[in-house]
């Protein structure tokens, strides 16, 4: 997965959840935060991504930084969705899947949906928007806040956040397997006790 699929999972985890939208930028940096090792001289991956058989949700737990995120919903939603990319990419670490030549992305922009399409939906402009404000008070050590921040604006200049005002469609099969990513996470996390603690009484709608 690029990170513009792990912007689609995160997203896809706020909305399973019922989380309001004011959550979304928390969740859109935490979609991010594993793989902004890339800020950092002589930080590599291994650094923020769980060694082989490690517990994707003891290790986010483990290295959420300050540890007092934890206590406030925006940096709860943080760490899920940082369990969202973990999880996502150790399921497509092996897995490849091909996206339609019209779509190289996995994004189709449209003019206009039929009331029939139900596939996921994407306003570009909102969500570069709610990432472009997110304010960056979480991280995972040993990462520092500004090194995240560096990664977000990187991600910000790429297609199709760069698109402007847009609607676009999450083509097959990645709106398949960006869902399946979100529903692998979300299982993780209740089945864990302190990641059910992350979840618990949350199902908020305004």
């Amino acid at each position: 997965m690029n990170l513009v699929h792990h912007l689609v999972v995160a997203e896809m985890l706020r909305e399973r959840l019922l989380w309001p939208a004011s959550l979304r930028g928390q969740m859109l940096l935490g979609a991010i935060v594993p793989d902004a090792h890339t800020e950092v001289a002589g930080l590599g991956r291994a650094h923020l991504h769980p060694a082989p058989g490690e517990d994707a949700v003891a290790m986010v737990l483990a290295r959420i930084a300050p540890a007092h995120c934890l206590s406030r919903r925006p940096g709860r939603a943080f760490a899920v969705s940082c369990v969202g990319h973990l999880v996502a990419d150790e399921l497509t670490r092996t897995h490849t899947y091909h996206l339609p030549a019209h779509a190289p992305t996995g994004f189709l922009q449209v003019d206009r949906l039929e009331e029939h399409d139900l596939r996921p939906v994407f306003d570009m402009e909102r969500l570069a928007r709610s990432l472009m404000r997110a304010e960056v008070v979480c991280t995972l050590a040993p990462l520092r806040a500004d090194a995240l921040d560096h990664k977000r604006w990187e991600l910000l200049g790429r297609h199709p956040l760069t698109g402007g005002r847009g609607t676009f469609v999450v083509v097959e099969p990645l709106a398949t397997v960006a869902r399946r990513c979100a529903e692998e996470a979300l299982m993780r996390l209740y089945a864990s006790d302190q990641g059910a603690e992350l979840l618990g009484g949350w199902r908020i709608t305004a």
